[in-house]
């Protein structure tokens, strides 16, 4: 009996060998397959490093924002409405000195008056020198007379006469004194008008602003210019009662100003408002800043004061990132070997960590690595420091 093609053993043999190594490709391939994709997980790993929260010592602090002011400012207001200004004497950025002159109104009206005031005074004084001439010749005539009378030289009837002429010259010196007083005084009241017609500044310092200009017509109520005494600046804010009550005058404080690059300028509380505002619940804090060429009024500041210092619950500032979009504060917890998300209120601040005051336990662990790599749900890996 012949055997069939497809069952002769060499043919058979060679059938089964191509079938096991067929089947030994596939194994070999599969298990290739599982330890790629192992590698493939324990790439996609991140390497974090991790701390656990810790008692720290926070400072406590009480912070406002505000502008930079000069210490003090000057509104230069003309004393006589309706008066057409003659002069300007300076301008914007001027230094000045108290009582130095601003600038000039139209005077023109008054000066026949002081002219004819001074011409007034004058004469009034020539009259007063000429009575006193006169009085002192009758005073020695009198005086003569009456030693003449003690000696009985003279009747009494002429001693009368002498008396009489003494006292005439008195009351016309006397006169001639008040006209002088009256001249005087109508002279000095001239010239007060003349100097409203003066604008001059009140305090030493810079010109801040000027408002007029020569042709203008001055004003009782707006002010011509703005002088600002700059020595040293001061920085005025609204503090929250809670805070406020913890303020002191006198006491140290901090204006960081971002026109700086965040310069930090020490400073000190020159006064406290003595009530709470009912409205907004907050109390006014004026601050005066060291002098510094450099500080400018107008600048925007940021004041701090350390009022105290308590232990709280804190994590590297590393650690802490906010939602975008939402301000929420979160950390990322290493919880069995993948990363989570937990939103955290965070309260103090030092240079190097913040407080936690809810969404952490002292047991958590937190990751410090900042990656894009992490979100809810990563593998990670910690790796010691």
């Amino acid at each position: 009996m012949k055997i069939p093609e497809y069952l002769n053993p060499r043919r058979f043999g060679l059938v089964v060998l191509l079938a096991l190594l067929f089947l030994g490709l596939i194994v070999f391939r599969g298990f290739q397959q599982r330890r790629l994709d192992q590698k493939a997980v324990e790439v996609e790993k991140v390497a974090v490093r991790v701390a656990v929260p810790q008692t720290r010592t926070f400072t406590d602090q009480v912070s406002f924002v505000g502008n930079l002011e000069a210490q003090e400012q000057a509104a230069v207001v003309a004393k006589l409405p309706g008066k057409t200004v003659v002069k300007v004497l300076a301008d914007i950025g001027s230094p000045v000195r108290a009582g130095q002159l601003l600038a000039i109104l139209d005077d023109s009206h008054l000066r026949p008056q002081v002219a004819q005031a001074k011409a007034s005074v004058a004469k009034a004084q020539a009259f007063l020198d000429q009575a006193e001439t006169q009085l002192e010749t009758v005073k020695k005539d009198y005086e003569r007379y009456d030693q003449l009378y003690s000696e009985k030289v003279i009747s009494e009837q002429q001693l009368d006469h002498a008396r009489g002429q003494f006292n005439l010259a008195s009351a016309g010196q006397r006169l001639a004194g008040r006209q002088l007083d009256e001249a005087r005084s109508g002279l000095r009241q001239l010239e007060i008008t003349m100097g409203y017609h003066e604008i001059r500044s009140p305090i030493s310092g810079i010109v801040a602003g000027r408002f007029i200009d020569p042709g203008d017509t001055s004003s009782a109520e707006n002010p011509a210019f703005l002088v600002n005494r700059q020595e040293r600046v001061k920085v005025t804010g609204a503090v929250p009662e809670a805070g406020f009550t913890k303020l002191r005058v006198g006491q140290p404080a901090t204006v960081t100003l971002d026109a700086l690059g965040g310069r930090a300028v020490k400073a000190k509380i020159a006064r406290l408002s003595p009530v709470i505002d009912p409205g907004t619940r907050t109390g006014t804090a004026e601050l005066v800043l060291d002098a510094d060429p450099e500080l400018k009024p107008g600048m925007y500041a940021k004041v701090a004061l350390h009022v105290g210092s308590h232990q709280g619950m804190g994590v590297p500032r590393e650690a802490v990132n906010t939602i975008p979009g939402t301000g929420q504060k979160r950390v990322f917890l290493a919880l069995d070997g993948k990363a989570q998300s937990r939103a955290i209120a965070t309260g103090a601040e030092s240079r190097e960590y913040l407080e936690v005051t809810e969404g952490l336990s002292p047991e958590d662990v937190v990751i410090l690595t900042q990656s894009v790599r992490i979100g809810e749900g990563t593998p990670v890996e910690v790796v010691k420091p």
